[in-house]
């Protein structure tokens, strides 16, 4: 017979074998795929963040550059200016190529509703070192100086789609924004295939136009205003690509001597002491610390498949009992004990097989979903797929996992008695379990479930502290708007009147119920200012929004001590400044922080502002970990024109609306911003609501695998040991005595693994407890539901097999199937 033959014709026994145990085989493959399934999407995130090559020009040369300014007494990382950055791309030695970028965002005059959007400056560079693809035109040219200005423009293929519905002729037609009402505007030269993600490292990816450095007028062919060296911004980049042999010191040393050379320009220019450059692998910066989320998942995974490989080796083990016999028939009929291992690592390998496709299917879709609830929220998501790296991982897994469960019921199989059994109908035909091995199968399984849900409990207590904690501002019924008029020469005072009358246009409108001048609450992004004493000792940065006299009574934010902002401080006629709870303790540490009241602080544009009222925490739910509450309020001096609007119960508003309302008054008016702020507040609280979703499941999930395994070892045990309850039962054992056998048996080894499992969940947190606080906290009273939810189905699952032996006639467990 053929070796083609031989193996064709195994493979039909394995299959016909399993055929005829259709619980087990269903029991196995639904385990395994789910568990599968869920391990294949987290190594997909795993290989994308630190297997997969970046799709870039050469990763590992490619740098970011930022700087870190030094004060007297701290300093600021990651804040630029863009004098150093200019400086650093003109007179490097370390560079082959490099360019800038940085965010912004533009109203789009003459399209439909004059759409605000997320526009990217950077240089020609970009586009061939970041591997752009276009579905139309090009980028712009590169080598391109600073001091030329470049009209060209590149747009996203949903900027395309959405304003010049898929015109394949976009090509040469221009775009204007507001600050662009004289001259042509930009050319559009190019159209960006929706399959590119931008940089994540620069508001997560968010790009529907780029324009060429030359354009930004925050810096460049501004004749009137150039950004001073305290003006920071934190989407500002520098990203380079080194010359071969140039290591990372090597790039400090170079900009750190370069930047020196025009000291005389930044020292002590804001009360900056020293400028240093912080140069970072790019890969490291486009992941953040999102890498160490991925690693989270992977544990957690990977607790899941332990598990799950327990409870089919239980699986295996009832397995190897029932098969007894049909080992012994082919040990009499001469098979060799290797022949019967590759009938069972056959029968093994077929149940892995369908098990790890079903999970990569599985996998492909839970991949799309994925996609779909993180897009936007964590970098690399679209480079996630079913790749070859994936699939040799689950070909691995397929062969080990086979090789295990069949090492798994090889052991139980007692070859040299086969014949024996096969004279005695089998009874006895597979060894049982010894106790020490029932033990330690039972121990693991709660230690790695226990350890698996209180990690899961403490990151959903993390999100949980996020979601529960007070905003300190009301969302509910609430809308931004911010407008302005280009050319509008009014001054200051002019302005406040101007922002008065629209303000009571807006209050006098149907639906709406109140009014009052400010920023939004809640953003995705902060600004940030420091405050100098009159020592001149600047402190820390601190969140900031620019607001109304009216703002606190509308959004439900307390002032605690003091009062609102002046008329006067609104007119520009006086500087005046709100300050958090938070900030007054931080600014006077050993004092009644009341006492802050009446003090003054140099902040904006160097002018001395006096702290007039302390309000509340406001606490960011993004950012909370970095401000811990701490919040300043600056009059909303209207240089242009910000509401915070309230609408009644049920009404909605839209931006066409409130730009329609507001050109009655003034038809010069451009709607710059406007927001849903339960929309935006809920958008922030995403990922926290995603993660309790995910961690919950897992910790249940956990929870039933766990209870299935110590189930499953415990109901094979006593099915094995049925003679010997069923001898102690008819002998008149009282149950209580059966009771403290399954104590020393199940419940002790739960209790040992339940043991170590906190004792290592303790250690591990108080130990990494600074580096895990962005990512979970202990809460003692959830933990405790947890671990007490966690014993009881514990105790449920060894003792629930006895349970259903005991209801037995003591007869019938002496009944030999």
């Amino acid at each position: 017979m053929s070796r083609l033959t031989k193996t064709r014709s195994q493979l039909r026994l394995a299959w016909a074998s399993l055929m005829n145990a259709p619980g087990f085989v269903t029991a196995v493959v639904a385990t395994l795929a789910l568990t599968l399934a869920t391990l294949f999407v987290v190594l997909s995130l795993v290989n994308s963040y630190f297997l997969k090559p970046l799709d870039v020009f050469d990763e590992t040369r490619m740098v970011v550059v930022e700087q870190s300014l030094t004060y007297d007494d701290y300093d600021a990382v990651g804040f630029q200016s863009y004098q150093s950055i200019v400086h650093w791309l003109k007179n490097n030695q370390s560079f082959e190529q490099a360019f800038m970028m940085n965010a912004a965002e533009n109203v789009f005059l003459y399209l439909d509703g004059q759409p605000k959007k997320d526009v990217l400056y950077v240089g020609g560079e970009y586009f061939e070192l970041l591997h752009t693809p276009f579905l139309l035109g090009h980028g712009f040219k590169k080598g391109g100086t600073l001091e030329e200005a470049d009209n060209s423009a590149v747009i996203s293929e949903k900027f395309w789609k959405e304003h010049f519905n898929s015109d394949p002729d976009v090509i040469g037609k221009s775009l204007k924004t507001a600050s662009e009402i004289e001259g042509d505007g930009h050319i559009i030269t190019g159209v960006v295939a929706a399959n590119f993600s931008p940089p994540y490292m620069i508001k997560a990816g968010s790009v529907d136009v780029w324009y060429p450095t030359s354009s930004d007028r925050r810096f460049f062919h501004n004749d009137d205003w150039q950004s001073p060296w305290t003006n920071t911004f934190r989407n500002l980049k520098l990203i380079a690509v080194l010359k071969p042999s140039v290591t990372n010191e090597q790039v400090k040393t170079d900009l750190k001597a370069q930047i020196d050379t025009i000291k005389s320009q930044w020292l002590n220019n804001g009360g900056i002491t020293d400028v240093k450059p912080v140069v970072t692998p790019y890969r490291e910066v486009e992941l953040g610390n999102n890498d160490q989320l991925s690693l989270m998942m992977l544990a957690g995974a990977v607790g899941l498949l332990i598990i799950a490989v327990l409870n089919v080796s239980t699986l295996f083990f009832s397995r190897a009992l029932a098969q007894h016999k049909t080992l012994a028939l082919q040990a009499v009929l001469g098979a060799k004990r290797k022949t019967l291992f590759s009938s069972i690592l056959l029968q093994s390998l077929i149940l892995m097989s369908i098990s790890v496709s079903i999970a990569l299917f599985l996998s492909i879709w839970g991949i799309r979903l994925f996609k779909v609830l993180a897009e936007g929220r964590l970098p690399l998501v679209n480079s996630l797929a079913v790749d070859l790296n994936l699939v040799l991982i689950a070909v691995v897994m397929c062969i080990a996992l086979a090789y295990i469960f069949s090492m798994i019921t090889a052991r139980l199989v007692n070859y040299k008695t086969l014949n024996n059994q096969m004279q005695n109908s089998g009874k006895g035909g597979v060894s049982q379990v010894s106790g020490r091995t029932v033990r330690i199968l039972i121990g693991t399984q709660m230690f790695v479930a226990a350890l698996l849900v209180s990690f899961s409990i403490m990151i959903v207590s993390k999100a949980l502290d996020t979601i529960n904690r007070p905003l300190g501002s009301d969302t509910q019924n609430l809308y931004f708007a911010q407008l302005f008029q280009t050319n509008n020469n009014a001054t200051l005072a002019e302005r406040y009147e101007q922002i008065k009358q629209y303000q009571k246009v807006l209050q006098n409108s149907e639906g709406i119920k109140d009014v009052a001048i400010g920023q939004s609450p809640v953003s995705a992004r902060q600004n940030a200012n420091t405050l100098t004493d009159v020592e001149g000792k600047s402190s820390i940065f601190f969140p900031s929004q620019w607001v109304g006299p009216d703002y606190f009574d509308l959004v439900g934010t307390k002032i605690l001590a003091g009062r609102t902002f002046s008329e006067q401080a609104m007119r520009g006629e006086t500087n005046e400044l709100l300050v958090s709870i938070s900030v007054a303790k931080w600014l006077l540490p050993d004092q009644e922080y009341t006492n802050v009241i009446g003090k003054s602080y140099k902040g904006l544009e160097d002018k001395m502002f006096e702290i007039v009222g302390i309000t509340e925490d406001f606490n960011h739910p993004k950012y909370y970990d970095e401000s811990f509450g701490r919040h300043m309020w600056w009059p909303a001096q209207p240089w242009s024109y910000m509401f915070v609007i309230e609408t009644e119960q049920g009404v909605e508003l839209t931006s066409k609306q409130v730009l329609s309302l507001l050109r009655k008054a003034n038809s010069h008016l451009t709607l710059w911003q406007f927001r849903d702020l339960q929309q935006e507040y809920d958008d922030l609280l995403y990922m926290s609501h995603l993660t309790v979703a995910l961690c919950s499941t897992l910790a249940l999930f956990t929870l039933l695998l766990a209870a299935i395994g110590i189930f499953g070892v415990l109901s094979y045990n006593l099915g094995l040991r049925r003679y010997e309850f069923g001898i102690r039962m008819a002998l008149g054992a009282k149950k209580i005595r059966l009771f403290k056998l399954m104590s020393k048996e199940a419940v002790i080894p739960v209790l040992i693994g339940f043991i170590l499992a906190i004792a290592t969940v303790l250690a591990g947190y108080f130990m990494l407890q600074e580096q895990l606080i962005s990512w979970l906290i202990m809460d003692v009273r959830l933990q405790l539901i947890a671990w007490t939810i966690t014993l009881i189905i514990a105790m449920f699952a060894c003792f629930r097999p006895l349970l259903l032996l005991i209801k037995a006639k003591p007869m019938a467990a002496l009944r030999n199937d």
